[in-house]
């Protein structure tokens, strides 16, 4: 995503452009003032056709540029990572919390109806054997 980094191809032809306007300023007799801060030397005009030997003048603002663009893929990068990871953990942890408070409560309601511990117990083990027995029937319905 270079939307305001420019090659050396492309700064070259800008400041061919920007040297045909001042010498038609100059023609015309209008005093000739910079477009640019860094205006280019009269070497880069020839050197459009040739990018690789055209030099590149150094731009504090492209570089900064390049380290925020850099910044933000990154962060973006991460924020994207961080959402995926935080989907995973909800579509493991929501059955898991429910499963729990299930237990919970089912326990809570033994304890409520005058049940021992050790009958607290076996009322989880025989909701176990329970869920296995549904468990296994729709295995064998799923493979018949």
């Amino acid at each position: 995503m270079d939307l305001f980094l420019e090659t050396p191809q492309q700064q070259a032809e800008r400041m061919l452009r920007q040297q045909q306007r001042l010498m038609e300023m100059q023609m015309q007799g209008v005093s000739a003032q910079p477009f640019a801060q860094n205006a280019a030397p009269a070497a880069v005009p020839a050197a459009v056709s040739g990018c690789e030997s055209a030099p590149e003048n150094y731009s504090v603002q492209q570089d900064s540029y390049a380290q925020e663009l850099a910044f933000d893929k990154r962060r973006a990068r991460h924020r994207r990572v961080g959402q995926r990871l935080r989907t995973l953990a909800m579509i493991a942890l929501i059955p898991l919390g429910l499963a729990a408070i299930f237990l919970v409560s089912y326990a809570l309601t033994c304890i409520l109806n005058g049940a021992s511990p050790s009958e607290v117990l076996q009322h989880l083990s025989a909701l176990g054997q329970r869920l296995g027995d549904v468990i296994t029937t729709i295995r064998a319905s799923w493979e018949s």
